[in-house]
């Protein structure tokens, strides 16, 4: 039997049946995985297998929501092992932040793959021409937040101190691309993560 919480299928709520339909498997059994839409492009990337090793990945796979027939695709392996991490994007841009490793050890710096060369090629062919790149950051933000976007700009919210688990904050930042800053923006009222 899989690990409790591990996921398997993906499935998508249909507003017009007000039910869930069966889209199609995720390449493999997967916990503290992120998972996001880019154009008609389901990617799942990194999290933990319920193999022997239980090691977090660094594999990152793409399906097209509009042929699911055609399976899933890799794309660049993240250059990184990752889990517990939050996943945003940004225009055509996947960034990745707030992850941890295989050692307990949080990532500092946001992981950035561009998708623009998917809407001239295929799937597979962005595999052999895209690489992500990594952004560091003068001030890590908090592991395990909860990145979303506002007004094209990357917020982190919630998340813990890296090193102490149970240390949950209240703290937001925004990440001013033209600076290469986190900024806080006023705490939340409850401690999130």
């Amino acid at each position: 039997t899989p690990l409790r919480g591990v996921m398997h299928t993906y499935k998508i709520y249909c507003l017009t049946k007000a039910g869930w339909d069966h889209v199609c498997e995720i390449p493999s059994r997967l916990h503290a995985f992120a998972l996001t839409v880019v154009g008609h492009q389901l990617v799942v990337m990194g999290g933990c297998s319920d193999g022997e090793s239980k090691r977090p990945s660094q594999s990152v796979h793409a399906i097209d929501l509009n042929d699911v027939s055609t399976g899933w695709h890799p794309l660049p392996a993240l250059p990184c092992q990752c889990m517990f991490h939050g996943v945003v994007v940004i225009g055509n841009t996947i960034h990745v932040l707030g992850y941890r490793d295989s050692e307990h050890r949080y990532g500092s710096e946001v992981l950035s793959l561009d998708m623009t060369t998917t809407a001239s090629s295929s799937t597979a062919a962005l595999s052999t021409t895209s690489q992500w790149s990594r952004n560091t950051i003068p001030q890590v933000p908090l592991v395990g937040c909860t990145p979303v976007v506002v007004n094209c700009q990357l917020v982190a919210v919630g998340g813990f101190i890296p090193g102490r688990f149970g240390d949950v904050q209240k703290s937001v930042f925004v990440y001013h691309s033209e600076s290469g800053q986190w900024l806080p923006l006023p705490s939340l009222s409850t401690a999130r993560r």
